[in-house]
């Protein structure tokens, strides 16, 4: 028998087992690469999932706000539509009260000169003169009594106290 045999043999499994350390190791050190890569990526989920945890909340408050809002907004506009249908209406009665104004000034006007035509073609004095012409007709916006002991009938105008001011009218 030959002692060389096992010599090559010997070798032979010495340059295998050098070889399947050397793959081992490259094993080993993907392992632990792939270990890293890994954990990496773990720890990124864990940041992803912190984030998107916060855009949720954050979602949810815009969200919130935005109902919120949209609400405030639709009262607004109902609250608004409600106004102008009262501004409207306040300017028709203004407008139908101006004209009821008018309309009483015509009468008093006419009846002043119906009572100057019927009491007779009277010189009116020069006293009474200065006091008609000093006589103007009130602004709608006063309330007017008529006092009857006045025979002039310009005179037998007394301004009570004032209506307040009209408001400002709204732009369109």
């Amino acid at each position: 028998m030959c002692y060389c045999m096992p010599l090559v043999t010997f070798q032979h499994f010495y340059i295998q087992l050098a070889l399947y350390t050397e793959k081992f190791e490259e094993f080993q050190s993907t392992l632990s690469k792939s270990n890293e890569v890994f954990t990496t990526f773990k720890q990124e989920m864990e940041k992803m999932t912190k984030k998107i945890k916060k855009l949720e909340k954050e979602t949810t408050m815009y969200r919130s706000r935005w109902e919120s809002s949209n609400k405030a907004l639709f009262v607004m506009a109902e609250e608004k539509t409600l106004r102008d249908k009262e501004q409207e209406a306040l300017q028709a009665k203004i407008q139908r009260l101006e004209k009821l104004c008018r309309a009483l000034q015509t009468e008093r006007n006419d009846l002043n000169k119906k009572v100057q035509g019927l009491s007779g073609p009277q010189v009116p004095s020069a006293e009474t003169t200065e006091d008609c012409a000093s006589c103007t007709t009130p602004a709608i916006s006063e309330n007017v009594e008529l006092n009857s002991s006045d025979v002039c009938g310009q005179n037998a105008l007394q301004a009570a106290p004032p209506l307040p001011p009209l408001p400002p009218a709204m732009p369109e």
